[in-house]
């Protein structure tokens, strides 16, 4: 175990302490990473060995809420197992879309570049949202700005788990239209999107917002993630954009959240990477931009332009990061995986993804 988790579990675990806090229902469970393996219910139990929390979760299709039951064995994190009814297989790739914004599948993504360099800080915009936007101003092996999509819907080569999602025009970041995510107090509203072109190397930029007021909870929760089979753990998610919020009386950090490189592989425990509690949810546009690469080992996230966290464990070095050659599918939109009702309402709007590094300003 590294000493960013051990410090994670020993911080997280203490103020639980302070505040007298059980492992139950209403929000609380044991640290994640440090051996609680997860229901989407929010109810845990604990085990001897760490790294054992699991976000898989097995949920049936007549949930109006998508709720989930207890447990849940060998589905990847993200994935939902549901009866008859159930969320669609992923859709293929479609061709590149007019300047309205049609989700393009393109060349595939790659290069060897660098996590570092600085771009302009992300946009802020309010409901009627600011620039840095579109699928026209550059050549990216996917993106979708929502434009094209009727109200309600999900854009073409993209498809939907959960019911809570869909284009909305009431907030958006540029345009008319973007994603939006409305609240249910557990489990998945997302996009899924084939990932093949994006190659072993890529960088992603979003665009997300989140309504105040947020849940008052502890709650690990997800935006962008992609699957693929990583070359030590095999089949799992690798959570690109993933956060985790601490409930308001938490000593020293309540109410705010980091971001985390996570994993979840299907057959074993989660593990992650972690950045430091300085964020806060806060109803404006943010920009956040990753870098991924398999071939060093590599991540970088950044948040508005500025780096929040990376790491480079070199060619060969998967105990931590377990980065594929290779990404099956795309996952956009919102999870989380503790109950934290009555939920968290959100918007994405301007997503690409390429070899390049895209920038907060396009």
């Amino acid at each position: 175990m590294n000493h960013g988790i051990e410090s994670y579990g020993l911080a997280l675990a203490l103020g639980m302490l302070l505040n007298g806090v059980a492992c139950s229902e209403s929000g609380a469970h044991t640290p994640a990473y440090q051996g609680g393996s997860e229901t989407a219910s929010g109810t845990t139990s604990t085990t001897n060995t760490a790294a054992t929390q699991s976000d898989a979760v097995s949920s049936s299709a007549s949930s109006s809420t998508g709720a989930a039951g207890s447990g849940g064995t060998g589905a990847v994190a993200g994935s939902l197992s549901t009866s008859a009814g159930g969320a669609s297989s992923v859709g293929t790739g479609g061709s590149a879309g007019d300047s309205g914004g049609a989700s393009t599948t393109g060349g595939a993504g790659g290069g060897n570049q660098s996590a570092g360099g600085s771009e302009g800080a992300g946009a802020t915009g309010g409901v009627g949202g600011s620039g840095g936007g579109g699928c026209s101003s550059g050549d990216y092996a996917i993106c979708e700005d929502f434009e094209s999509t009727e109200l309600g819907d999900v854009p073409e080569a993209w498809t939907q788990h959960g019911d809570a999602i869909g284009v909305a025009d009431d907030v958006v970041h540029s345009g008319q239209r973007s994603l939006r995510m409305d609240a249910i107090p557990v489990w998945e509203r997302r996009i899924y999107h084939d990932a093949s072109a994006l190659g072993s190397a890529h960088w992603g930029r979003i665009f997300y917002r989140v309504e105040l007021p947020v849940p008052d909870a502890f709650v690990h929760s997800t935006i962008v993630a992609l699957s693929g089979d990583g070359p030590r753990y095999g089949a799992s998610e690798f959570r690109v954009v993933d956060t985790v919020k601490q409930a308001v009386g938490t000593p020293d950090v309540g109410s705010l959240h980091q971001f985390l490189y996570n994993v979840q592989p299907e057959n074993s425990g989660e593990f992650a990477r972690e950045g430091p509690y300085d964020q806060a949810f806060d109803d404006e546009w943010h920009c956040a931009e990753y870098r991924i690469d398999a071939s060093n080992q590599s991540y970088a996230l950044y948040i508005d332009g500025e780096e929040e966290l990376s790491f480079e464990d070199g060619a060969g070095e998967y105990d931590r990061s377990d980065i594929p050659e290779s990404f099956d599918e795309l996952r956009i939109g919102w999870i989380n995986y503790q109950e934290a009702p009555p939920g968290f309402t959100a918007w994405i709007d301007d997503i690409a993804f390429g070899s390049d590094r895209i920038g907060c300003g396009d």
